[in-house]
Formats: structure tokens, C-alpha cells, sequence
């Protein structure tokens, strides 16, 4: 397989155009009164789902653009303090960053000049294509729990 058709069908399983619902669609019209309310048995709000995609998401980005790059305190750097947002702008913020992110990996993935398959130089091991897929799995998994605390809270009406 060239490299080409490799980019195209990491950047559509990136997208979320195949075996899950994207992110947007998770997240879409979710009522802001619920973004912080944790159903019983469940460890997490949207609120903590949502900011915990944004942060981890651009730990990965900073890892694979930063030379300098210093991994973040677990798990205090990788969740927020609160189960709810402190504002609505807040919220849409954090949505707003996570498809700004999404974006920039998308053009990483894009550049035809960087090899994607290339060892990470500050890494020790890692690929840009690694990264890109620890960014996809690790979203999906929180993606599908978002879809969960909706339909608890009977917010879902997909």
C-alpha cells in the first residue's frame, strides 16, 4: 500500500467516518445544565470527558511537534478539577480547541513532505501514524462513554 492511501485512510478513520460516531455527534447539543452531572455508577461527566479528549489529545499533538517536549503529571494534568465547566463559554471553548487540534493533526498527517512513518526523533519509538491512531482509539473509548452518560440522563435523541 502506498503511503498516500495509508494517509487517507488514517485521516477518515481519524474523521470518524467509519465504525463510530464522530466526536461532534457525541457532544451535539448536549444541554448545558448536564454537562456536569455524573449518572450513578459512572466515574466521569461529560464535562470530564470532553476536557479529558482536549487535554490528552493535545499532549499527543505537543509530543509529536516538541522536541522539548515534558510529558504532563498523571492523571491531575489529564483531567479537569471540577465535573462541570465553569461557564458555558467555557465549554464551548474546549469544543472549539478540540476541533482546532483535530485539525492540526489532520494537516501533519496531510504533509506529504514529513514521513509519518518516521521514528519521532525525542521519542523512543513512536510514529507520527502511532500517535495519530493512540488518538483515535482513546477517543472513541470516551466518545462512546459520552454517548453513554447521554442516554442515562436521556439526552440522547439519535
Amino acid at each position: 500500500m502506498n503511503k498516500s492511501r495509508l494517509r487517507n485512510l488514517l485521516l477518515q478513520y481519524f474523521k470518524g467516518r467509519h465504525a463510530h460516531i464522530t466526536f461532534e455527534q457525541a457532544v451535539e447539543d448536549i444541554p448545558f445544565d448536564q454537562t456536569g452531572i455524573r449518572p450513578e455508577g459512572l466515574p466521569h461527566s461529560c464535562w470530564e470527558l470532553v476536557k479529558h479528549i482536549q487535554l490528552a489529545q493535545r499532549d499527543i499533538i505537543e509530543f509529536c511537534r516538541n522536541a522539548d517536549y515534558e510529558t504532563p503529571g498523571w492523571p491531575d494534568d489529564y483531567w479537569p478539577a471540577e465535573p462541570k465547566p465553569a461557564s458555558k463559554e467555557e465549554w464551548r471553548e474546549t469544543l472549539s480547541a478540540i476541533e482546532q487540534d483535530r485539525e492540526m493533526v489532520a494537516s501533519l498527517v496531510k504533509d506529504s513532505d514529513a514521513d509519518f512513518l518516521a521514528q519521532i526523533p525525542h521519542g523512543s519509538g513512536q510514529t507520527l501514524f502511532r500517535e495519530v491512531l493512540l488518538i483515535i482509539d482513546h477517543n472513541a473509548y470516551h466518545i462512546g462513554q459520552i454517548v453513554q452518560i447521554r442516554r442515562l440522563l436521556r439526552i440522547w435523541n439519535k
